[in-house]
């Protein structure tokens, strides 16, 4: 074994480790929409990626104009999706056992698929995440969503984690609004106006990792500090999903690019959507 090999061995270790749910994160989601296990990665995984991770952000995020010029959503961060298809190192972190076995936990369901990954690097200077549900773009016909929010870096309480509104997992789509200026003023209002409990985590160290439920309003302020906000997030889905009957203008982008525009109705098993938990064979494809 080279010197080279031992470090990423430890580190496969590490993501294969099942990881303890807490029942209070199991009920949080239940209730809440939302969870936090502290943790879930070790510094080990996180020295060996978040290099990795920032590189890649650095290399392939298309938005290169100045913070000023930009759109609110442009301002929020640099985005870049689906690292595992292009890099085998960050391939082992998105496809990791630990996280998607958690995801599987706190939805309560026996297995569970892949729909992205997208890493998010919110710069010093950048402006707020507006409201927004994630499960709107998706055409998926389940509520059994999940996703992870991960910083790869510490974040301290003045930058922070998202902000949920409670119980807004079960509601279904709360409005039209897409990730923007509109989605932020409309939803507040409507945030306002129902009464819903809010939620954030606050500050975060590298490792630990938020879980949110498609349906899951949220939100993040803006980072007034010197610290890039380095953030891995991964999707799944129960493995039972189907693709919705009825896409709309708004999901037709990820029907064709994370379902490979599979028809309406159909399993949701295309070749970008490998079961990662319970883990299975051949290159991870179920």
């Amino acid at each position: 074994m080279t010197g080279a090999l031992k470090p990423l061995n430890k580190v496969l270790e590490a993501l294969a480790v099942r990881c303890p749910v807490p029942l209070d994160a199991i009920n949080s989601v239940a209730v809440n929409g939302h969870a936090v296990v502290r943790g879930l990665a070790t510094a080990q995984v996180v020295d060996f990626f978040a290099p990795l991770v920032n590189r890649f952000v650095r290399q392939k995020a298309e938005i290169t104009d100045p913070l000023d010029s930009r759109s609110t959503y442009g301002k929020a961060f640099l985005q870049v999706h689906n690292l595992w298809e292009a890099d085998e190192l960050i391939r082992n972190l998105v496809f990791a056992s630990r996280f998607a076995q958690v995801a599987a936990d706190l939805l309560g369901v026996p297995s569970v698929r892949l729909y992205h990954d997208q890493a998010l690097c919110k710069e010093p200077g950048g402006g707020h995440t507006p409201w927004h549900q994630d499960q709107s773009y998706w055409p998926l016909d389940t509520a059994q969503t999940i996703t992870m929010w991960m910083p790869l870096v510490d974040v301290p309480s003045d930058v922070g984690s998202m902000t949920f509104a409670n119980g807004t997992q079960d509601l279904g789509n709360l409005g039209p609004w897409l990730i923007g200026d509109e989605s932020e003023t409309s939803f507040q209002a409507l945030v306002e106006e129902r009464g819903f409990k809010t939620h954030t985590y606050g500050a975060m160290r590298a490792g630990d990792a938020t879980f949110h439920k498609g349906w899951t309003l949220h939100r993040a302020g803006a980072n007034d500090t010197a610290l890039s906000r380095l953030v891995m997030t991964v999707i799944w889905y129960s493995s039972d999903a189907t693709i919705s009957k009825e896409i709309g203008p708004a999901q037709k982008f990820d029907h064709a690019r994370w379902l490979g525009g599979m028809a309406e109705g159909s399993a949701a098993t295309g070749p970008l959507n490998p079961q990662l938990w319970p883990k299975t064979i051949e290159g991870g494809r179920s």
